[in-house]
């Protein structure tokens, strides 16, 4: 890999498993009815993935100018990983609703 690629890539494998680990602290937040907890940790969650989606944003830019970024194993790797918690953070988006949802009934059953 050129040089200048490493730096990219291990931001983007290294932000998007923060991003992750967020998330499913979020879900387990959400999980207590603590979701206060749970949209922050989302929210920090989206600035880890700001910083990896900068990252891949940096090489995307390199080859829109012309300029080579090697297709490694590496890279791809990085990208599977961003992706799939990009979609991971959809879904634990509509969980915490859910979870929220679900606390919001029983507590209105609760009280009638």
């Amino acid at each position: 890999m050129i040089e200048y690629n490493v730096a990219e890539v291990m931001t983007i494998m290294t932000s998007s498993t923060e991003a992750h680990r967020l998330l499913e602290a979020a879900l387990t937040a959400a999980k207590a009815d603590d979701f206060a907890l749970a949209r922050h940790n989302m929210q920090a969650a989206d600035v880890a993935l700001t910083e990896a989606n900068n990252a891949q944003t940096t090489l995307l830019t390199r080859e829109a100018r012309g300029q080579t970024v090697p297709m490694t194993l590496l890279l791809i790797h990085a990208q599977d990983h961003l992706m799939s918690t990009v979609t991971y953070r959809d879904a634990v988006s509509e969980l915490v609703t859910l979870y929220q949802k679900i606390n919001g009934l029983l507590a209105q059953k609760l009280s009638e």
